[in-house]
């Protein structure tokens, strides 16, 4: 069985240096890790990862809190998308992924801290950002790593990662009124989560910016996403309003769901009505029509979040700050220039 001093001989470097490529030290640099990771690859060299984490009392698990059961979440592809951002990396740097979903934001903050307080992960990616949220609280308190994906409350007082969903958002909607359409539709997911509050002001933004209403019955809040709400209410909004010629899906996944209730009253896409979303989901360029949408370039956010993370973890970062990852739309086939 493979030593460790047999892959130092073989990379021609110091044993201490090859611990140092195992615990990712920050003194080592990008080039030697990933010749020592080859070596102890091509070897099958295997470091005894128990042994480490009880002496360095870590688990090198990092927890993903999902604001989902585990079957909503894995229906939605964002998080598939998301989460193979995140595994690549934390894979890359040793660490393995727990999940903790849950049924309500009590259970979420029990599962959370019933693993923070075992040991059993070693830093927390939250996937979500809310209004007054305990469990980011109860985090604080006990000065726990954790990142999150979107924009809190307090921007200065977190790590965290995300697009500029309100610019991002105004875009969307000038591109729907810069092809002619003045009636766009619009349902807004749960206003606890800050990412549809972000959303949502885009759209009114866009509408101002070019001297267009806001009105308020072209917007339908609802705190159920799950397809058969979203499936009724784009239906009732298009029979009631039938001067509609837009809808912007506040997820691409939202947009599936309305294009479906569309053809089943026989509209045609984009000749009877427009649809757009925003995530640019993998499925968007399969759908039928492709779907135009904002891609918010889920991989890297997921990548950005899981770096940041580590570097809080390993002691390598330690003063508040924050990514912005770029957004662009994405046109396809499922908007029509009206004349």
């Amino acid at each position: 069985m493979p030593t460790l001093k047999d892959v130092a001989k073989r990379a021609g470097v110091a044993p201490s240096t090859v611990s140092r490529v195992i615990n990712d030290s920050s003194r080592i640099s990008e080039e030697t890790k990933f010749k020592v990771r080859k070596i102890m690859d091509e070897i099958g060299y295997h470091p005894n990862i128990n042994a480490r984490n009880l002496v360095k009392q870590r688990s090198h698990n990092l927890g993903l809190v999902i604001p989902y059961s585990t079957e909503e979440a894995f229906a939605d592809p964002f998080y598939s998308e998301i989460l193979r951002g995140i595994g690549v990396l934390a894979h890359s740097k040793g660490f393995n992924l727990l999940l903790l979903t849950s049924n309500g934001e009590d259970e979420e903050k029990k599962t959370v801290l019933n693993a923070v307080r075992g040991k059993q992960i070693d830093g927390v990616l939250l996937l979500r950002a809310k209004k007054e949220d305990g469990l980011i609280d109860e985090l604080t308190k006990i000065n726990f790593p954790f990142v999150i994906v979107g924009r809190p409350e307090e921007q200065d007082k977190y790590y965290w990662v995300n697009n500029d969903n309100i610019a991002a958002s105004e875009r969307v909607v000038d591109y729907l009124i810069a092809n002619g359409h003045r009636n766009i539709a619009m349902i807004v997911g749960d206003e606890n989560y800050i990412m549809n509050e972000d959303r949502l002001q885009g759209y009114k933004n866009s509408l101002r910016k070019n001297n267009l209403k806001i009105k308020d019955e072209l917007i339908v809040q609802s705190e159920k996403i799950d397809y058969q709400s979203i499936y009724m209410l784009s239906q009732k909004m298009i029979k009631e309003y039938p001067e509609i010629t837009a809808f912007y899906g506040m997820s691409d996944t939202m947009a599936y769901t309305i294009m479906q209730a569309m053809n089943d009253l026989q509209m045609s896409i984009p000749e009877d009505i427009s649809i757009v979303g925003f995530n640019n989901n993998p499925m968007s360029k399969i759908v039928s029509p492709p779907l135009t949408t904002v891609d918010i370039n889920i991989y890297l956010l997921g990548n950005k979040a899981t770096e940041l993370l580590i570097g809080v973890i390993n002691g390598q970062i330690d003063k508040y700050q924050h990514t912005i990852v770029p957004a662009k739309i994405i046109e396809r086939s499922s908007c029509k220039k009206l004349n």
